[in-house]
């Protein structure tokens, strides 16, 4: 994709995304009914569905002003569009809370491979700080991302679970490929353990590119997570991107 540069290394994946290039803008705008609402949304023919009124949605409504919230809806939104483009992974969660007018509660993104594995998938995202480089600013907030996880998956919380099978229901369209994700997702949820789930752990920075990820870290950061047994499969995906406001200013222009 024009504007990005991918790096892989096992089963991370490491994006700079170095433009909001037009082959990026067109992607969000794609994509946007499929990832806000879901599948079952682009052919509902429900007006709340199109997408003019989910962008208005989105933009007058989701991204909320606090700043920290702010960058991590739209760390979220961007960790979306580049599964989508990078990975043969289905999401099959909305991004949109069915409640209220917020993103969803409880799992950030629910995916399924190829296999049927399920993947849950924990999004963090921030500005530098005090720290100095977008490496240990990624490291910093996948760990954060392992951390909150690790202990939503082992305590027993049957609302996580409970929302969990309402957004997949509300987001897909084929019946059989629901049925088949909610019973997985219902077998899962009987265990009030991580170590038997599926995990992808994503990471974004916005900041100056005169620093950028060092896979040897990531690489590290992987492994260590792995051998700690605290998940069944992992994956990491590292971001970073000079600003989060170009996102929300393509949003607005988008009205």
């Amino acid at each position: 994709m024009n504007g990005v540069v991918e790096r892989k290394i096992g089963e991370t994946i490491i994006l700079e995304v170095q433009a909001l290039s037009d082959e990026l803008k067109k992607k969000i705008s794609d994509e946007l009914v499929n990832i806000c609402h879901g599948e079952y949304a682009i052919g509902s023919g429900l007006i709340y569905h199109s997408f003019d009124e989910t962008i208005k949605e989105l933009v007058n409504h989701r991204i909320p002003s606090d700043i920290k919230r702010k960058v991590g809806v739209i760390g979220e939104l961007l960790l979306n569009v580049m599964i989508r483009e990078f990975t043969d992974i289905k999401i099959v969660s909305p991004f949109f809370n069915l409640e209220e007018g917020h993103v969803k509660k409880g799992f950030d993104i629910i995916a399924v491979d190829s296999n049927e594995d399920l993947w849950i998938i924990e999004s963090k995202a921030g500005e530098l700080g005090k720290i100095k480089t977008s490496t240990e600013k990624v490291c910093e907030r996948i760990n954060t991302a392992k951390r909150d996880l690790y202990t939503r998956l082992n305590m027993h919380n049957s609302q996580l679970w409970l929302n969990a099978v309402n957004s997949v229901r509300s987001a897909l369209d084929d019946t059989s490929e629901k049925n088949t994700i909610v019973n997985i997702l219902n077998k899962s949820g009987n265990s009030c353990s991580s170590n038997d789930k599926n995990v992808i752990l994503g990471g974004t920075v916005f900041c100056l590119f005169n620093s950028t990820i060092d896979s040897i870290e990531l690489e590290k950061l992987y492994n260590s997570i792995l051998a700690s047994n605290k998940f069944s499969k992992l994956k990491l995906i590292a971001i970073q991107k000079q600003t989060y406001q170009a996102i929300i200013n393509y949003l607005i222009k988008l009205i």
